[in-house]
């Protein structure tokens, strides 16, 4: 799958890559509106990212331009603003078809979450390509615990990760069977490859298959899941 990324700037250029690389898709790039324009139709991206502050002029007619001639839920658009992107702008945003805003500076504290969510939703994930990144992961990663209700350390597999979850299959469901969702767990052991993470996590769901999420260190933990997607 493709993403289509309009912008003449580097800022998200990185970012954008850590979130969508694991959902199967791979980064087009412009820094020009005009030509990104010329070429929609041959590139035919899943999803479009546009810089408005790069181009205040133009993401309105990529935005219509797309949606005159592709159903909504074809191609996700996400428009990346800044402070100068005033509520009249985000209104008129929505009202013409775009899916999401987030900030491109990263300062929006749950915008990797919205566009995860927006992805999911929107069923984007190349399955052949999304099971292989998940094999490397599983092969690559290991993750151990001490439950603090009962002191046992809980071993088992990584199933699939992300910078601020982690999907867990304990070796022995029985050990974890007293936690339940909201519990802390701190000191958490996370191994990637030869990197290891101390984490203080939480149970965001109970059970024989666990999702824990992950609290601090989301920056380099984020930096190391791309380095193990990409070898």
């Amino acid at each position: 799958m493709i993403a289509l990324l309009i912008s003449d700037t580097d800022t998200f250029v990185d970012r954008l890559e850590q979130i969508v690389a694991p959902c199967g898709f791979d980064i087009i790039r412009y820094r020009s509106a005009v030509k990104a324009l010329d070429n929609i139709e041959e590139i035919r991206p899943h999803a479009v990212f546009i810089s408005t502050a790069d181009f205040p002029r133009h993401w309105k007619t990529i935005v219509q331009y797309i949606r005159s001639d592709t159903a909504r839920d074809e191609t996700v658009i996400v428009l990346l603003i800044n402070d100068r992107f005033s509520n009249d702008e985000a209104d008129k945003a929505i009202h013409i078809g775009v899916q999401a805003m987030i900030r491109e500076d990263g300062a929006g504290s749950g915008d990797d979450k919205t566009l995860r969510d927006l992805f999911s939703r929107y069923q984007f994930v190349d399955d052949t390509r999304s099971e292989r990144l998940i094999s490397r992961i599983r092969d690559r990663t290991s993750f151990l615990f001490t439950n603090p209700l009962n002191d046992t350390i809980i071993t088992g597999k990584v199933e699939n990760l992300l910078d601020d979850e982690i999907r867990f299959k304990p070796d022995a469901p029985g050990a974890v069977a007293d936690l339940s969702e909201g519990e802390p767990i701190a000191d958490c052991t996370l191994k990637i490859g030869e990197k290891v993470f101390s984490l203080d996590c939480h149970v965001k769901k109970a059970g024989p298959m666990m999702i824990l999420g992950v609290s601090g260190n989301r920056e380099e933990l984020a930096s190391a899941i791309e380095l193990t997607l990409r070898s």
